[in-house]
């Protein structure tokens, strides 16, 4: 288990005021049976009423409107948390680590798991989903994560992709590991070839982007293996942005993979949200009245404490 001190700030500017600013932020560390939240505060300015709710996939969210005239919007959140994700899965060997980047955490994860007996490629009806009655509060059912959504939608490419991939596997450890690995490989981490909007099926296409890609990839070929999987967006300890991994649905449990650095997720991952895909986890969103251009800026800063002390 780890004690991880997070902070986030986004500041936005207008080239001229805007009016009648409503806002949403999914900026709020979840709490759920890997993680807790100790402390927590979140501020904006112009300074106005924020207020919070869980949305319909049972994530945090914080919400409120700036009407007066204004060229800047700022939020920042300062948190405590305990993290304790376990993530003990296959080895293969040594990662070689993304480019440095703004979503790099510090490094990669190795377990060993015994292997199993022969393949085993379940059919996602046979599968073991959460009912309505069995799901957590405030969580949707899991059979909605079984299902393509718009940024996760396969084509025919990755079809025959997962297929081939599937051909390959021969039990050295857990198929979902292996699928992992076989992406990790496949893809390569670029930034600017890709969008917030860019589908899996796109970005397999142009055989690589950034953290987001990688996680809608993921969570697609999952599904068409016959694991429900969600797309997860986060932070992990370093500095810079936030980050997107996928949680699969397996053994009665959700199993947190970071296909960017070919990875288990572990107690230095910080989840803010979950959901089909980017569409339903994006962590800022908003409408304004006013024309003119716009300009964001984010930083995300995670670290490891031993202490829980005064929130700033």
């Amino acid at each position: 288990m780890k004690v991880l001190q997070v902070q986030y700030e986004m500041r936005l500017t207008f080239d001229a005021p805007v009016t009648d600013h409503y806002f949403q932020f999914r900026c709020l560390p979840m709490k759920d049976d890997a993680q807790t939240v100790e402390t927590i505060k979140i501020s904006v300015e112009p300074a106005c009423a924020v207020h919070e709710r869980i949305d319909g996939f049972g994530n945090r969210m914080c919400y409120g409107e700036v009407l007066e005239p204004h060229d800047s919007l700022s939020v920042r959140m300062d948190a405590m948390g305990r993290v304790a994700r376990k993530s003990i899965r296959c080895s293969f060997g040594k990662r070689r680590m993304r480019p440095a980047s703004i979503e790099t955490p510090s490094t990669g994860i190795a377990g060993n798991l015994e292997p199993e007996s022969e393949p085993v490629f379940p059919d996602t009806a046979e599968i073991e989903l959460l009912s309505i009655a069995d799901s957590p509060a405030g969580e949707v059912p899991g059979i909605v994560y079984a299902y393509p959504s718009e940024l996760t939608r396969p084509d025919q490419a990755m079809r025959e992709w997962l297929d081939a991939v599937r051909g390959d596997y021969d039990s050295e450890c857990g198929f979902l590991e292996y699928l992992m690995h076989r992406l990790y490989q496949r893809l390569s981490y670029v930034q600017g070839q890709t969008h917030v909007g860019t589908t899996a099926a796109e970005a397999f296409a142009l055989s690589g982007g950034v953290c987001q890609d990688f996680a809608h990839i993921f969570t697609a070929m999952c599904r068409l293996a016959g694991f429900p999987a969600r797309y997860v967006a986060g932070m992990v300890v370093g500095e810079g942005a936030t980050h997107a991994w996928a949680e699969v649905w397996q053994d009665g449990a959700w199993t947190a993979y970071d296909p960017t650095h070919d990875c288990m997720a572990d107690d230095r991952y910080i989840k803010l949200s979950h959901g089909r895909d980017f569409i339903d986890c994006s962590v800022d969103r908003g409408s304004f009245f006013g024309a003119g251009g716009q300009q964001q800026t984010v930083y995300v800063k995670v670290a490891e404490t031993s202490t829980l002390p005064d929130m700033p």
